[in-house]
């Protein structure tokens, strides 16, 4: 556990030395992007990868959707019936005040059908977008497939990024095991990390 801790703390830590410039709209027009095939997936620093996927429900919600000025917690989850998967995104749905006041909104993708994530949150009633990525393309994009995860089927390792207004990535954490995961206070405070300094005076 301590060594998980140290592991997640760094991580936190290096995000702020990523150097970068620096709700949804709904969604319409173009499909998914092209596949990405960067070796190990996007990391902080890379511009994030501009997906378009179905809602819970059958709404395309795009990133370019964002809004102007608002940061993006992206989370890669397992499925709707993994028990860690559901506590980490029930915490985000009782903290996610939080986080739309830092001018922050979350989304959550999983390999499960739209019905299956329309099930899932006819009964949790998230107030962020699960999104359906059954061909895994923004999952392979930041490197978090997990080959046969359950029942012989592909899925998402536990992943956590943090996107900024100007579409980069500033944070990315995948979790060795389904528990391994940033706890919401530690997401919260690398992005009012992330704001400080993008706010600060840049240095000639």
């Amino acid at each position: 556990m301590l060594l998980r801790k140290n592991k997640i703390l760094t991580s936190l830590l290096m995000v702020l030395a990523v150097a970068g410039t620096t709700g949804f709209f709904p969604g319409c027009g173009k499909s998914q992007p092209p596949a990405v095939t960067k070796p190990g997936g996007l990391v902080a620093g890379d511009k994030a990868y501009d997906f378009a996927l179905m809602d819970s429900s059958g709404h395309l919600v795009k990133q370019s959707d964002l809004k102007p000025g608002w940061y993006l917690v992206l989370i890669l989850y397992r499925g709707s019936w993994c028990s860690a998967c559901q506590g980490q995104l029930a915490g985000l749905k009782e903290d996610y005040a939080k986080f739309t006041a830092l001018n922050t909104t979350v989304a959550a993708v999983s390999v499960d059908s739209t019905q299956d994530s329309a099930d899932f949150n006819q009964q949790w009633r998230f107030p962020f977008p699960l999104l359906s990525d059954p061909e895994l393309k923004v999952i392979d994009a930041y490197g978090a497939r997990l080959e046969k995860g359950h029942e012989g089927k592909d899925i998402a390792k536990p992943t956590t990024l943090i996107i900024d207004p100007n579409k980069t990535i500033r944070f990315k954490y995948v979790g060795r095991d389904p528990t391994d995961r940033p706890t919401d206070n530690e997401i919260l405070f690398t992005i009012q990390q992330l704001q400080k300094n993008d706010k600060a005076p840049s240095k000639i």
